[in-house]
Protein backbone atom coordinates (compact mmCIF):
# COMPACT_ATOMS: atom_id res chain seq x y z
CA UNK A 1 0.00 0.00 0.00
CA UNK A 2 1.13 3.63 -0.71
CA UNK A 3 2.77 5.38 2.20
CA UNK A 4 1.33 8.68 3.53
CA UNK A 5 4.39 10.61 2.29
CA UNK A 6 3.97 9.26 -1.23
CA UNK A 7 0.25 10.13 -1.21
CA UNK A 8 1.02 13.74 -0.25
CA UNK A 9 3.65 14.08 -2.98
CA UNK A 10 1.26 12.83 -5.64
CA UNK A 11 -1.42 15.23 -4.44
CA UNK A 12 1.00 18.18 -4.61
CA UNK A 13 2.01 17.33 -8.18
CA UNK A 14 -1.64 17.14 -9.28
CA UNK A 15 -2.38 20.56 -7.74
CA UNK A 16 0.65 22.14 -9.48
CA UNK A 17 -0.41 20.72 -12.83
CA UNK A 18 -3.95 22.01 -12.36
CA UNK A 19 -2.69 25.48 -11.43
CA UNK A 20 -0.43 25.59 -14.51
CA UNK A 21 -3.27 24.63 -16.83
CA UNK A 22 -5.56 27.27 -15.30
CA UNK A 23 -2.92 29.99 -15.70
CA UNK A 24 -2.26 28.97 -19.32
CA UNK A 25 -5.95 29.08 -20.20
CA UNK A 26 -6.32 32.50 -18.57
CA UNK A 27 -3.39 33.92 -20.54
CA UNK A 28 -4.69 32.57 -23.85
CA UNK A 29 -8.16 33.93 -23.15
CA UNK A 30 -6.76 37.38 -22.45
CA UNK A 31 -4.60 37.30 -25.58
CA UNK A 32 -7.53 36.53 -27.90
CA UNK A 33 -10.18 38.58 -26.13
CA UNK A 34 -12.11 41.11 -28.32
CA UNK A 35 -10.82 44.12 -26.37
CA UNK A 36 -7.18 43.12 -26.81
CA UNK A 37 -7.68 42.41 -30.52
CA UNK A 38 -9.34 45.77 -31.08
CA UNK A 39 -6.52 47.63 -29.33
CA UNK A 40 -3.90 45.81 -31.36
CA UNK A 41 -5.86 46.38 -34.55
CA UNK A 42 -6.01 50.10 -33.85
CA UNK A 43 -2.25 50.29 -33.43
CA UNK A 44 -1.64 48.41 -36.68
CA UNK A 45 -4.12 50.58 -38.56
CA UNK A 46 -2.63 53.78 -37.21
CA UNK A 47 0.87 52.66 -38.10
CA UNK A 48 -0.18 51.70 -41.61
CA UNK A 49 -1.97 55.01 -42.16
CA UNK A 50 1.07 57.04 -41.17
CA UNK A 51 3.20 55.29 -43.79
CA UNK A 52 0.86 56.05 -46.71
CA UNK A 53 1.60 59.23 -48.65
CA UNK A 54 -1.04 60.69 -50.93
CA UNK A 55 0.18 62.60 -54.00
CA UNK A 56 -0.77 66.28 -54.14
CA UNK A 57 -2.14 65.90 -57.67
CA UNK A 58 -3.22 63.01 -59.91
CA UNK A 59 -0.29 61.05 -61.36
CA UNK A 60 0.43 61.31 -65.06
CA UNK A 61 2.16 58.88 -67.43
CA UNK A 62 4.53 61.77 -68.30
CA UNK A 63 5.15 63.05 -64.77
CA UNK A 64 6.17 61.32 -61.55
CA UNK A 65 3.76 63.29 -59.36
CA UNK A 66 1.38 64.98 -61.82
CA UNK A 67 1.37 68.61 -63.04
CA UNK A 68 1.18 71.18 -60.25
CA UNK A 69 -1.42 73.92 -60.15
CA UNK A 70 1.38 76.42 -60.69
CA UNK A 71 2.41 74.66 -63.89
CA UNK A 72 -1.17 74.49 -65.17
CA UNK A 73 -1.64 78.23 -64.56
CA UNK A 74 1.66 79.26 -66.16
CA UNK A 75 1.11 76.97 -69.16
CA UNK A 76 -2.31 78.53 -69.74
CA UNK A 77 -0.85 82.03 -69.39
CA UNK A 78 1.83 81.20 -71.95
CA UNK A 79 -0.85 80.54 -74.55
CA UNK A 80 -2.15 84.06 -73.93
CA UNK A 81 1.35 85.53 -74.17
CA UNK A 82 1.97 83.85 -77.54
CA UNK A 83 -1.30 85.22 -78.96
CA UNK A 84 -0.47 88.65 -77.51
CA UNK A 85 2.96 88.56 -79.16
CA UNK A 86 1.27 87.75 -82.46
CA UNK A 87 -0.96 90.81 -82.07
CA UNK A 88 2.02 93.00 -81.20
CA UNK A 89 3.96 91.92 -84.28
CA UNK A 90 0.88 92.49 -86.42
CA UNK A 91 0.54 96.02 -85.05
CA UNK A 92 4.21 96.67 -85.83
CA UNK A 93 3.69 95.33 -89.34
CA UNK A 94 0.82 97.76 -89.91
CA UNK A 95 2.94 100.67 -88.65
CA UNK A 96 5.86 99.79 -90.91
CA UNK A 97 3.56 99.38 -93.89
CA UNK A 98 1.96 102.78 -93.28
CA UNK A 99 5.44 104.27 -92.97
CA UNK A 100 6.56 102.80 -96.32
CA UNK A 101 8.93 100.25 -94.86
CA UNK A 102 7.60 97.33 -96.85
CA UNK A 103 10.39 94.90 -96.06
CA UNK A 104 10.08 95.36 -92.30
CA UNK A 105 6.29 95.20 -92.61
CA UNK A 106 6.58 91.80 -94.30
CA UNK A 107 9.08 90.66 -91.69
CA UNK A 108 6.77 91.62 -88.81
CA UNK A 109 3.80 89.98 -90.49
CA UNK A 110 5.73 86.72 -90.83
CA UNK A 111 6.65 86.94 -87.15
CA UNK A 112 3.02 87.53 -86.22
CA UNK A 113 2.03 84.34 -87.99
CA UNK A 114 4.86 82.45 -86.30
CA UNK A 115 3.83 83.60 -82.82
CA UNK A 116 0.26 82.54 -83.51
CA UNK A 117 1.64 79.18 -84.61
CA UNK A 118 3.46 78.90 -81.28
CA UNK A 119 0.23 79.52 -79.39
CA UNK A 120 -1.51 76.78 -81.38
CA UNK A 121 1.36 74.40 -80.64
CA UNK A 122 0.80 74.99 -76.92
CA UNK A 123 -2.91 74.35 -77.35
CA UNK A 124 -2.29 71.14 -79.30
CA UNK A 125 0.15 69.86 -76.67
CA UNK A 126 -2.26 70.77 -73.88
CA UNK A 127 -5.06 68.84 -75.56
CA UNK A 128 -2.86 65.75 -75.85
CA UNK A 129 -1.94 65.97 -72.17
CA UNK A 130 -5.44 66.92 -70.99
CA UNK A 131 -4.11 70.22 -69.64
CA UNK A 132 -7.10 72.57 -69.27
CA UNK A 133 -6.84 75.66 -71.48
CA UNK A 134 -9.04 78.72 -71.04
CA UNK A 135 -8.58 81.45 -73.62
CA UNK A 136 -8.15 84.91 -72.14
CA UNK A 137 -8.68 88.41 -73.46
CA UNK A 138 -5.73 90.13 -75.16
CA UNK A 139 -4.47 93.62 -74.37
CA UNK A 140 -4.55 96.16 -77.18
CA UNK A 141 -0.98 96.36 -78.53
CA UNK A 142 0.97 99.55 -79.06
CA UNK A 143 0.27 101.04 -82.48
CA UNK A 144 2.16 104.35 -82.53
CA UNK A 145 5.94 104.82 -82.66
CA UNK A 146 8.23 107.71 -83.54
CA UNK A 147 10.83 105.76 -85.51
CA UNK A 148 11.76 102.27 -86.76
CA UNK A 149 14.33 102.02 -83.98
CA UNK A 150 11.59 102.53 -81.35
CA UNK A 151 9.61 99.67 -82.88
CA UNK A 152 12.56 97.30 -82.81
CA UNK A 153 13.44 98.17 -79.22
CA UNK A 154 9.87 97.39 -78.15
CA UNK A 155 10.08 94.11 -80.07
CA UNK A 156 13.26 93.20 -78.17
CA UNK A 157 11.53 93.88 -74.84
CA UNK A 158 8.62 91.74 -75.99
CA UNK A 159 10.93 88.82 -76.75
CA UNK A 160 12.80 89.21 -73.46
CA UNK A 161 9.53 89.10 -71.55
CA UNK A 162 8.51 85.99 -73.49
CA UNK A 163 11.85 84.35 -72.67
CA UNK A 164 11.30 84.97 -68.95
CA UNK A 165 7.77 83.60 -69.16
CA UNK A 166 8.93 80.39 -70.85
CA UNK A 167 11.61 79.93 -68.19
CA UNK A 168 8.98 80.21 -65.45
CA UNK A 169 6.92 77.49 -67.14
CA UNK A 170 10.03 75.31 -67.38
CA UNK A 171 10.88 75.87 -63.70
CA UNK A 172 7.37 74.86 -62.65
CA UNK A 173 7.58 71.74 -64.83
CA UNK A 174 10.97 70.87 -63.35
CA UNK A 175 9.68 71.19 -59.79
CA UNK A 176 6.91 68.65 -60.37
CA UNK A 177 9.16 66.49 -62.58
CA UNK A 178 6.97 66.84 -65.68
CA UNK A 179 9.60 65.84 -68.22
CA UNK A 180 7.21 65.86 -71.18
CA UNK A 181 6.55 69.57 -70.71
CA UNK A 182 10.29 70.22 -70.35
CA UNK A 183 10.97 68.41 -73.62
CA UNK A 184 8.18 70.32 -75.34
CA UNK A 185 9.64 73.66 -74.20
CA UNK A 186 13.23 73.03 -75.33
CA UNK A 187 12.79 74.18 -78.97
CA UNK A 188 11.11 77.38 -77.77
CA UNK A 189 14.07 78.19 -75.51
CA UNK A 190 16.44 77.91 -78.46
CA UNK A 191 14.18 80.06 -80.64
CA UNK A 192 14.26 82.75 -77.97
CA UNK A 193 18.06 82.72 -77.94
CA UNK A 194 18.11 83.19 -81.72
CA UNK A 195 15.35 85.81 -81.68
CA UNK A 196 16.98 88.04 -79.08
CA UNK A 197 20.35 87.79 -80.84
CA UNK A 198 18.87 88.63 -84.26
CA UNK A 199 16.83 91.58 -83.00
CA UNK A 200 19.82 93.00 -81.09
CA UNK A 201 21.82 92.90 -84.32
CA UNK A 202 19.01 94.62 -86.24
CA UNK A 203 18.79 97.36 -83.61
CA UNK A 204 22.54 98.00 -83.93
CA UNK A 205 22.15 98.39 -87.70
CA UNK A 206 19.11 100.64 -87.36
CA UNK A 207 20.97 102.84 -84.87
CA UNK A 208 23.79 103.26 -87.39
CA UNK A 209 21.47 104.86 -89.96
CA UNK A 210 22.59 108.36 -88.92
CA UNK A 211 26.21 107.39 -89.52
CA UNK A 212 25.59 105.50 -92.73
CA UNK A 213 22.75 107.03 -94.83
CA UNK A 214 20.88 104.44 -96.87
CA UNK A 215 21.71 101.58 -94.48
CA UNK A 216 18.13 101.44 -93.19
CA UNK A 217 16.71 101.05 -96.68
CA UNK A 218 19.18 98.29 -97.39
CA UNK A 219 18.21 96.58 -94.16
CA UNK A 220 14.53 96.97 -95.04
CA UNK A 221 15.17 95.24 -98.36
CA UNK A 222 17.12 92.39 -96.72
CA UNK A 223 14.46 91.77 -94.07
CA UNK A 224 11.78 91.68 -96.76
CA UNK A 225 13.71 88.99 -98.61
CA UNK A 226 14.27 87.03 -95.41
CA UNK A 227 10.59 87.19 -94.56
CA UNK A 228 9.70 85.77 -97.95
CA UNK A 229 12.28 83.00 -97.79
CA UNK A 230 12.20 81.93 -94.14
CA UNK A 231 9.08 83.40 -92.61
CA UNK A 232 10.80 85.66 -90.07
CA UNK A 233 13.05 85.07 -87.11
CA UNK A 234 14.01 81.46 -86.43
Amino acid sequence: DPQPTEIMANSTRRMSLTTFLLLSCTSMTAAFSPSTYKTTSRHVTASTTLNVESPSSPPSPFSLVGPSQDLLTLFNDQVTKEFSASQFYLSASIWFDNSDWEGMASYMLAESEEERGHALQFVEFANKRNIPIKLQGLDVPTSAWDSPEDVWRDILELERANTSSLLRVAEAANQCQDYAVLAFLNPFHMEQVNAESTISTIIAKVADENKTPGLLRQLDHELGLEAGQEGGIN
